[in-house]
């Protein structure tokens, strides 16, 4: 369709002609021109009946010039789709690849939070209880490595993220002892859903440092279970309550920003004190799976 856009550009051949003028003429031209060459070739091929003068070609221009504007038509609606699909799915593409940037950035900020508390714990381990500070630093060595290989997953089955969690207890079983008690009720059905990668433990490690730590030790709890198209998930501490005031924290903050990001206005994120004592978090997700 080259010699439709040409006959629609603001010039032709330097002359300065506007456009209103050009397209006009061009349909003219090219419909003479076509009509010149399709009788000349009937004539040539001997039809019967077919004579090749200027009344002949000039017949039917009437005809053929509104079958040239429609051709016309068809080739600038094509072109603009063609432009307007493009140009939706380069939108759609950079709008992905900022989602993946954001989430990346904020899952990044989970490591460092973590190995600093980790660390601080280890400090205060390494001259008290050398052998529990050396128990500490292989489960934290190979909790880091499991982490690193997942690197880019944004989500993983609940099944591995109770992998994630369970290594994360470890370390702290070794800081609390006997004193640290985790059990988990997860129904079967959920477990081949998928979360964001590294959910859990920050919220883990939120119920230890500000519900376990005050109160020198507890219990925590985790259940999961599908509830129509949803996933569910609770992480219960023994320890202290939350103030009604309280400020949430790097972990707690960071989790709804990246549910947020993931999820839009799909799920749902409260801290409530629990029934007796201790804290609730409650997570409802959309319940998806690879």
């Amino acid at each position: 369709m080259s010699w439709l856009r040409a006959s629609t550009s603001p010039q032709v051949g330097g002359a300065g002609w506007p456009t209103c003028w050009c397209t006009p003429v061009a349909s003219v031209l090219i419909t003479v021109l076509y009509r010149a060459a399709y009788l000349a070739l009937l004539y040539l091929m001997a039809v019967p009946g077919v004579r090749l003068s200027w009344a002949a070609i000039l017949g039917s221009v009437n005809v053929w010039i509104p079958i040239y504007w429609m051709v016309l038509f068809v080739a600038y609606a094509l072109d603009f789709y063609h432009k307007w699909q493009h140009r939706n799915l380069e939108a759609a593409r950079l709008e992905t690849q900022l989602v993946q940037a954001q989430l990346h950035a904020l899952k990044q900020q989970l490591n460092p939070h973590f190995l600093f508390n980790t660390l601080n714990a280890l400090s205060t381990l390494i001259e008290d209880e050398p052998r529990a500070a050396q128990r500490m630093t292989a489960k934290l060595g190979e909790f880091l490595r499991l982490v690193l290989d997942h690197t880019e997953a944004q989500q993983v089955p609940l099944a591995e993220e109770l992998h994630f969690v369970q290594l994360y207890l470890d370390i702290e079983q070794v800081r609390f002892s006997d004193r640290l008690t985790f059990t988990h009720h997860v129904e079967p059905a959920a477990l081949p859903a998928l979360v964001p990668h590294l959910l859990l433990q920050p919220l883990i490690e939120n119920a230890v440092q500000h519900g376990l730590a005050a109160v020198g030790g507890g219990s925590i709890q985790l259940q999961a279970h599908r509830q129509d198209n949803q996933l569910v998930l609770e992480v219960h501490n023994s320890g202290s309550s939350p103030h009604a005031s309280s400020v949430r924290g790097v972990g707690l903050a960071n989790t709804e920003q990246r549910l947020r990001t993931l999820y839009g206005s799909r799920y749902v994120l409260t801290l409530r004190s629990g029934a007796e004592q201790g804290t609730v978090v409650r997570l409802e997700l959309p319940f998806q799976t690879n």
